[in-house]
């Protein structure tokens, strides 16, 4: 088959996939809408989710009876319910069909399927590219934002945070492969006398003015359930009002930011062909490698020093300083972050072993080395063996060392592929 005609094959197969022209927009946070349904991603293990028969791919619709819609309600029942004696009727949309199971009043034991989407950066810029009436991959997106190849970590943050450092260089990929341009139209001016009120009312004056004339802004600051910077869609900000209201991950609806703006950028949309998946590709690895082989000098660091700094964290006790307890919660939540990444990679790695069969051998090669690493993340999860003791945490070091390795092995094979490609 001429390399031509793969190509409009691969185009017609993942039309779905890549960027196309819709009929019709969907409305700002319908994507946050979709990904805070109560589906199921993981089912813990020894969990009452797992014992009750709770599947990967359920979708929670109702608890004691009560109608589920998103998964804060599902877990405000939970806390709600935790009290009683009797059990809970639970009822799950499992492929076509309704099932019915019973479970003791308390946590269930599962991920959500919005613990999938950790960049928030990729997933406002899904959301905004649908508004626009294109229709776009979400692990696409995660690629060339450089969230789904490389791990970064603070250095004196929460471990719970990691990994999540983007920054005005992973819009260049959005702009080149699907049109995607942002305008900085707000920066907090951290070098003047200005105070931290003083910033804000500058922020919610820029965005006020440019929501008033229609245009779609998104805003790096802080918003309600971290204390972490992260990426947010500005839906409205009426006069008079200290707040931006808008959309962010981990909510269905409009929610307030929490806290300091750090910036506020305007999107635009150009209209470009399909990505073609050779430039794809090549600029996904190649942002891979000057993330995996650099250390940012912004606190953050990426690739394989990022893994010097988990393994650093495992050297002292506790393992997060930052929390009061041990850090089990943290490092539990950073496994699971590692997880969707890796994942999410694969995904868009299959595509493009499907759109380029002749670097297909390459292609299966990084696949499979991010398998070791999975493999090695879910053993971490199935043992049980949890940071609080500098016995475990030197266990859990070996791991994150061995995981290391395997990530040093992969940034050759990018280089090899960028050679192939």
């Amino acid at each position: 088959m001429s390399r031509s005609l793969v190509l409009m094959v691969f185009v017609a197969a993942v039309a779905g996939l890549a960027c196309r022209r819709a009929e019709t927009g969907s409305p700002l946070g319908a994507t946050y809408g979709q990904v805070a349904r109560p589906a199921v991603w993981r089912v813990l293990p020894r969990s009452q989710a797992e014992a009750c028969g709770l599947q990967p791919g359920d979708v929670i619709l109702s608890y004691g009876d009560e109608p589920v819609r998103t998964t804060a309600e599902l877990l405000q029942m939970q806390l709600q319910m935790a009290a009683g004696t009797r059990q809970i009727p639970l009822t799950v949309l499992r492929g076509d069909a309704e099932v019915g199971l019973q479970v003791e009043p308390g946590e269930l034991g599962l991920l959500p399927e919005a613990e999938r989407y950790t960049g928030s950066l990729a997933l406002a810029a899904k959301d905004v590219l649908s508004h626009f009436g294109s229709s776009v991959d979400y692990d696409w997106l995660a690629a060339l934002t450089g969230e789904s190849f490389v791990f970064t970590a603070r250095c004196g943050g929460c471990p719970g945070t990691w990994p999540g450092d983007v920054n005005r260089a992973d819009f260049i990929g959005l702009t080149a492969h699907y049109g995607l341009a942002l305008r900085l139209v707000y920066a907090a001016d951290t070098n003047s006398s200005r105070g931290p009120g003083e910033n804000r009312q500058r922020a919610l004056s820029f965005i006020r003015e440019r929501l008033t004339r229609g245009r779609v802004l998104l805003v790096w600051g802080n918003w309600p359930g971290t204390t972490e910077k992260r990426w947010g869609v500005a839906a409205r900000c009426e006069p008079g009002d200290s707040l931006v209201r808008g959309y962010t991950p981990g909510w269905a609806g409009e929610v307030a930011t929490a806290g300091p703006i750090d910036e506020v950028y305007e999107v635009e949309q150009r209209v470009l062909a399909e990505p073609d998946p050779d430039d794809l590709l090549t600029a996904v690895l190649t942002r891979a490698i000057e993330m995996g082989r650099t250390a940012a000098d912004t606190g953050w660091q990426s690739g394989i020093a990022a893994y010097d700094v988990w393994i650093g964290r495992l050297d002292t006790v506790p393992f997060c300083s930052v929390c009061p307890d041990s850090g089990v919660a943290c490092f539990d939540r950073l496994i699971w972050t590692l997880l969707a990444n890796k994942e999410s990679a694969n995904r868009f790695l299959e595509d493009m072993r499907e759109a380029l069969p002749e670097s297909g051998e390459l292609i299966g090669d990084i696949i499979a080395n991010n398998n070791i690493i999975l493999a090695k993340l879910n053993g971490v999860m199935q043992s049980r063996v949890r940071p609080g003791t500098w016995e475990n945490q030197q266990k859990l070091a070996r791991v994150v060392n061995e995981i290391q390795l395997v990530e040093a092995a992969l940034l050759w094979l990018y280089e090899d592929l960028i050679g192939e490609l």
